[in-house]
């Protein structure tokens, strides 16, 4: 998918006058139709055999990590990139849909390279689709669930093509559809073609990586506005609910979800707190904004530098929760936080009155000890992670203003909302050591944080061996 997602910035290099990046895009689509060959040769005998839990944490890990370095190749001959590291971090960003950049003003770099960033966040996206139906949903990985979806569910002893191909093939078309969609609403709302194409798929893919510095307010009209703000909600509600608004199979009863009622109740209360709360917040453009912020896509709705005046913490609460489970938006996810509140809330009563029994559900399924155990271990972890990236942030000298909206945004998968927010020291200023630091930081939030503990037991060690 990498080879073929890189044909259309490698043609676009070629009708290039000055020929920039043609060799860059040549040589890393070479590279990558020989890996893929390659890999699909030598894998094709064992694609039937049974797949088991360690080999899809594994491919997650290996996907995150490995992959980047390949897709980094075209980005080298970027202008405002000047290294290896630093095209590796801008793949990072673009496939974990993080948002963060090495491009502080966009709109200088040539057409391939905008292609090719926005191509690979919708990869991005897509993958984390597949990945958390195929992998974290079954393992009921920090408590998120497969919940009344049977499209989306498996046989125990499918083999590795089975778990990842079938959810892939009923994702892709509904994420491919609302992709053109966009970029045609767009392009109908006065956009060019190329930056309706680069817009929609970030937009749909929650990266927040935008071809312009400038704010979406003085970028795009009023309905290109709404279309982007459209695309990042669709972006981060859950595959299930998608595919069952697709296929208009009880669509009305899809609404009656308790996830979806409350990630569209926070979104209303966000925006109708700001307008009263904060100065010059603006109308409309605060509801879009509130979407932006709670899809963790981060992109800037508001006119000039006004997101910058909001208080760091009211703009950082929306991302921390982030949206539905099994979506591209990053954060703790409002599933996570619904059955932490409904634990929090039954261990209270316990309180009042301890002979009290509180049974627990969630869209009609029982709520059982291990997904409350799993939904604060998950807690526990985010919340180890975050120490460590400030302790290793700081060790670089990053103050810790600076450090905790940097490392929540990395946990976060929403780098972008730090372009928006008067971060004094920008990607391209930092060195190497710190930008593979934040790297890593994007890829652990990606993979859902308790994979990376997996990583270091011995059970993983011995199957490895």
């Amino acid at each position: 998918m990498i080879a073929l997602l890189m044909v259309l910035p490698w043609i676009a290099s070629l009708l290039d006058p000055t020929f920039a990046h043609a060799g860059n895009f040549t040589i890393g689509l070479m590279l990558t139709t020989f890996v893929s060959g390659a890999l699909l040769l030598s894998g094709y005998t064992s694609r039937r055999h049974r797949a088991n839990g360690i080999e899809l944490l594994l491919i997650m890990v290996l996907y995150w990590t490995l992959l980047p370095a390949i897709a980094a190749i075209p980005f080298i001959g970027a202008s405002q990139i000047d290294s290896l590291v630093a095209a590796y971090f801008e793949a990072v960003s673009a496939l974990t849909t993080s948002g963060a950049t090495m491009l502080a003003v966009p709109q200088v770099e040539a057409t391939p390279i905008l292609l090719w960033r926005a191509a690979l966040s919708w990869l991005g996206g897509l993958w984390t689709l597949v990945f958390a139906v195929a992998v974290l949903a079954p393992f009921g990985i920090g408590g998120i669930t497969l919940i009344g979806s049977p499209l989306l569910q498996h046989e125990e002893n499918a083999p590795l093509s089975s778990r990842l191909g079938r959810p892939l093939r009923l994702i892709l078309p509904v994420y491919l559809m609302f992709s053109v969609l966009g970029i045609i609403a767009l392009a109908a709302f006065g956009s060019s073609l190329v930056e309706a194409f680069c817009l929609a798929l970030s937009a749909i893919s929650t990266s927040g990586m935008s071809v312009h510095e400038q704010s979406l307010a003085e970028l795009l009209t009023g309905g290109g506005q709404g279309v982007m703000a459209l695309l990042c909600l669709i972006g981060s509600i859950s595959v299930p609910m998608l595919m069952v608004l697709t296929l208009g199979r009880e669509a009305r009863s899809g609404f009656q979800l308790t996830e979806l009622r409350v990630f569209l109740g926070l979104i209303i209360a966000y925006a109708a707190i700001t307008i009263l709360a904060v100065p010059n917040s603006g109308g409309i453009s605060a509801f879009w904004q509130s979407i932006s912020l709670h899809s963790t896509a981060g992109f800037n709705f508001l006119p000039d530098t006004g997101l910058a005046n909001w208080p760091i913490v009211w703009v950082m609460l929306p991302v921390l929760i982030g949206g539905m489970a099994l979506s591209t938006s990053g954060g703790v996810k409002v599933m996570r936080a619904i059955i932490l509140a409904k634990d929090l809330g039954s261990e209270l009563g316990k309180l009042s009155y301890p002979s009290s029994v509180h049974p627990l559900s969630l869209e009609g399924r029982p709520l059982q000890d291990r997904d409350f155990n799993a939904a604060w271990a998950y807690m526990a972890i985010f919340i180890l992670f975050i120490s460590l990236g400030v302790l290793l942030l700081g060790l670089f000298g990053t103050t810790l203003s600076d450090a905790w909206p940097i490392v929540l945004g990395a946990l976060t998968n929403s780098l972008a909302i730090t372009g928006h927010i008067n971060m004094p020291l920008g990607f391209a200023a930092m060195p190497d050591a710190l930008q593979i630091t934040i790297a890593l930081l994007m890829i652990a939030g990606r993979i859902e944080l308790l994979i990376l503990m997996v990583l270091f037991t011995s059970s993983f060690w011995r199957y490895m061996r």
